[in-house]
């Protein structure tokens, strides 16, 4: 069996002209023995959504199997829940290698690779579930881990030699369907709407994160943004990010599809459509960076949660969030009682008028 290190390594490197299918095969050998080890290894639960829960892999202490062999691995497999109707995990890995390695490019996608655990596996990892569930306090959870299809996906977490950001990019353009004149952009409305409502519940809150300010063209409102998005790094550490995200031009690549995908009224007159489809995927994708604690060695910058949308589900909950954040005001900030933003768009509505600079910008601004 190859080390998963030497997959991963293979599976991130740009795909061949022409080739979008089918990029890495593992041997009907390499797959028995990936199932042998996994039925011997331990895991820990590490976290999980509505859909799916992600484990770490300690491989059995057993001569045959190379120390350290799910090193940089994760397994990522599927949850049994009522009322939720996910894709299956084979029409998931078609998607990502068919289509989000071709368009976005292999190259900015976490690898990953499909395989089948037995039931005992999904046993092992249902009580390790459960374990964690309980400690958390969690409770009622009806959803259950079944054999079948899984994932392998390369870790993209710290570690002793780098450090670690993770993200959600969201819109990085504005809803084409949004009103002309909104101060905030689709994904500071939608947080807006979000912590109106856990406001009233007496939560407490925090002002989201413009993912407009990534690819600003004033530095100045870009490393405003990067402040926000990883504040506990250093000054020296913000500013490489800022460096790696420029050059690697993954961001950019996933606003243009995103625009390209949803030019006008698609969410309601071609929900089905296979674009307008890959630029939801890529509003609610995640951005992963592995930044190395050793300066001149390179940033590492990659896409995950790249998961086809089942739009029969999802469509009404797209509409009725848009017409949500339209009726209510949202978008211009005439919501009440007011929510506290920071989006490009206010910045800018305010720069042009001479009003006073919102507070998330000032530090980097100087008028």
């Amino acid at each position: 069996m190859r080390p998963l290190k030497d997959v991963w390594t293979e599976l991130s490197k740009p795909l061949p002209a022409g080739l979008g299918a089918k990029h890495i095969d593992l041997t009907s050998k390499e797959l028995l023995e990936l199932s042998y080890i996994l039925h011997r290894s331990e895991f820990t639960h590490l976290a999980e959504g509505r859909a799916n829960a992600v484990f770490s892999i300690r491989e059995p202490k057993d001569p045959t199997v190379p120390s350290g062999f799910f090193r940089g691995t994760l397994l990522r497999v599927p949850k049994a829940t009522p009322d939720v109707t996910p894709c299956d995990y084979e029409t998931l890995q078609d998607f990502q290698e068919k289509f989000v390695d071709v368009h976005v490019g292999r190259q900015h996608i976490v690898p990953q690779i499909l395989i089948q655990i037995p039931q005992a596996v999904a046993d092992a990892l249902n009580f390790k579930r459960d374990n964690a569930l309980r400690a958390k306090g969690v409770r009622g959870d009806q959803s259950t881990i079944q054999a079948g299809y899984a994932m392998l996906v390369e870790d993209m977490g710290p570690s002793p030699d780098y450090i670690a950001l993770e993200f959600k990019p969201k819109w990085l353009a504005q809803a084409p369907m949004a009103p002309k004149d909104a101060t905030r952009c689709r994904t500071c409305a939608r947080e807006a709407l979000r912590n109106g409502k856990l406001k009233k519940r007496g939560y407490k809150i925090s002002t989201p994160v413009c993912p407009l300010g990534l690819l600003h063209q004033n530095d100045a409102v870009v490393m405003s943004t990067i402040d926000r998005l990883a504040p506990d790094w250093s000054e020296r550490d913000r500013v490489r990010l800022a460096e790696a995200l420029r050059e690697s031009g993954v961001l950019e690549r996933l606003r243009d599809l995103q625009e390209e995908g949803d030019s006008g009224d698609a969410l309601f007159t071609r929900p089905s459509d296979a674009n307008f489809g890959l630029s939801m995927t890529l509003r609610d994708c995640s951005c992963f960076v592995r930044m190395p604690i050793k300066e001149g060695e390179p940033v590492i910058i990659k896409l995950a949660d790249v998961d086809k949308k089942n739009w029969l589900q999802k469509q009404s909950y797209w509409q009725k969030r848009h017409d949500d954040l339209v009726m209510g005001g949202w978008y211009d900030g005439s919501e009440s009682p007011p929510i506290e933003t920071a989006c490009v768009l206010r910045l800018e509505y305010c720069l042009k008028r001479g009003l006073e600079i919102p507070p998330a910008f000032r530090a980097r601004l100087k008028r």
